[in-house]
């Protein structure tokens, strides 16, 4: 599973806040995240994208502390990494694990908000 690339959400264009579908990390201790944003419009639009790690018993999601992108208001692309024991720095690098069920989370603000975007990952062991 060790760098094996995920389409966490395909590109699209977005007007509202997203959830992607739940992921499963079956034996990696970290990933590498990926933002593509080739789009924005709106008025004062911003973009903020976090991982969630899902409870495994009552299955409700929790922001897994730090790891979120910085908050973006334009086209450009980012990439952010989760794993145990790296430096941090704010907004690139967590020191934290990837769950075995975790998901990605796009909340779009402003006024009339619209962001064509993707987010991909390897998974790292």
């Amino acid at each position: 599973m060790s760098n094996k690339p995920v389409t966490v959400l395909a590109s699209a264009a977005r007007t509202a806040t997203t959830n992607s579908d739940d992921q499963q990390n079956l034996d990696a201790h970290g990933a590498r995240f990926y933002l593509n944003i080739t789009a924005a419009s709106g008025t004062s639009p911003t973009l903020d994208v976090k991982v969630q790690a899902k409870d495994p018993v009552a299955g409700g999601y929790f922001d897994i502390p730090g790891a979120a992108f910085a908050q973006k208001t334009g086209t450009g692309s980012d990439d952010l990494t989760v794993y145990p024991g790296i430096a941090e720095t704010s907004n690139e690098t967590v020191s934290d694990v990837i769950p075995r069920d975790w998901r990605v989370v796009a909340t779009l603000g402003g006024s009339s908000p619209n962001f064509t975007f993707s987010v991909g990952a390897h998974y790292l062991k």
